[in-house]
C-alpha cells in the first residue's frame, strides 16, 4: 500500500476498527484506484462490490462492536443489520444508512452486469467512474466520522487518500521518478511525467533528465504533443492538459 493509504489504515486501527478489516478495506480501495488508472474497468467493478462489502462489515464492526468474518460475508444481511440499526443522530444516519445505500448501488453494478446497456459508450468505463467516485465518497465519510483525531488532520488525510496517482511510476526519496511499464513511446513518457508532477510546470531539459533521453528527442516530442494540442507550451515551461485516461492509451 501508498503511504497515505497506510498511515489511513492505521488510524482506523488506533480507532478501535479490526485491523484486518481496516486493512482489506484499504487494499480492496487501492486496486480500484490502480485499475481505473491502468483502464482495466471490469476489474474496477469487481474491486468496488468487495470494498462496498467490507466498508459494511467495518460499519457493523464499529458501531455493533461485533466481529466479522471476511471470508462469509454477506452483503444483504449485513445491509439489513444495519438499515435495522438505531439512528438518533445525523452521523448514525450516515454510517447506517447513507454509506450502506450508495455501497448498495455499487455491490448492484457489480452483481448485474449482464443487465442491457446502451452500446454507444462503453458501459464498463461510465460503470468504473460511478464505482470509484462512490468509493472515494465512501471512504471519506467513514475517515470523517470515525477517526478520532482532529478535524484538519482527517481532512489533510482524505486529501491525500483521494489525490490522483500513477501507480506504474515509482518516486523516490530524491525527487527522481522510474516508469515501471514497458514498450511506451518517449511521447507517452512525456506525458505520464508531466501529469505526475502537474501542476508543476517543468522545462525541456528537466524532461530529458527526469526520462534519462536525449534532449533533442524529448524536443521533437513535445513539438508533436503540442501539434496535438495535448500539452500547453510557454518560451520556457511546458504543462500536461490531458485527461489521466488519455495518457494511458
Amino acid at each position: 500500500m501508498m503511504p497515505a493509504f497506510e498511515d489511513l489504515a492505521r488510524k482506523l486501527i488506533s480507532s478501535g476498527i479490526s485491523e484486518e478489516i481496516s486493512n482489506r478495506l484499504i487494499e480492496e480501495y487501492s486496486e480500484v484506484k490502480k485499475e481505473y488508472i491502468l483502464g482495466n474497468y471490469e476489474e474496477v467493478i469487481k474491486h468496488a462490490g468487495k470494498f462496498s462489502e467490507v466498508i459494511l462489515a467495518l460499519i457493523k464492526n464499529k458501531v455493533l462492536r461485533e466481529n466479522v468474518n471476511l471470508d462469509k460475508l454477506g452483503f444483504n444481511e449485513l445491509y439489513k443489520e444495519l438499515e435495522d440499526c438505531q439512528k438518533t443522530c445525523a452521523k448514525e444516519e450516515i454510517l447506517t444508512l447513507a454509506v450502506p445505500r450508495v455501497a448498495r448501488s455499487v455491490y448492484t453494478i457489480r452483481s448485474k452486469k449482464d443487465v442491457v446497456h446502451i452500446k454507444t459508450v462503453d458501459p464498463n468505463f461510465v460503470d468504473a467512474v460511478y464505482c470509484m467516485t462512490a468509493c472515494d465518497w465512501m471512504l471519506s465519510q467513514i475517515a470523517l466520522l470515525l477517526l478520532e483525531i482532529d478535524e484538519k488532520e482527517v481532512c489533510n488525510l482524505v486529501d491525500s487518500v483521494l489525490k490522483k496517482r500513477i501507480p506504474i511510476i515509482e518516486e523516490f526519496e530524491d525527487g527522481s521518478i522510474t516508469i515501471l511499464k514497458e514498450g511506451l513511446t518517449t511521447s507517452d513518457e512525456i506525458l505520464l511525467a508531466l501529469y505526475h508532477y502537474y501542476p508543476k510546470r517543468l522545462s525541456g531539459s528537466e524532461l530529458a533528465k527526469i526520462l534519462k533521453v536525449r534532449s533533442q528527442t524529448v524536443h521533437v516530442n513535445l513539438q508533436r504533443l503540442e501539434k496535438k494540442r495535448l500539452i500547453h507550451k510557454t518560451e520556457k515551461l511546458l504543462q500536461n492538459l490531458t485527461k489521466p485516461k488519455d495518457i494511458m492509451c
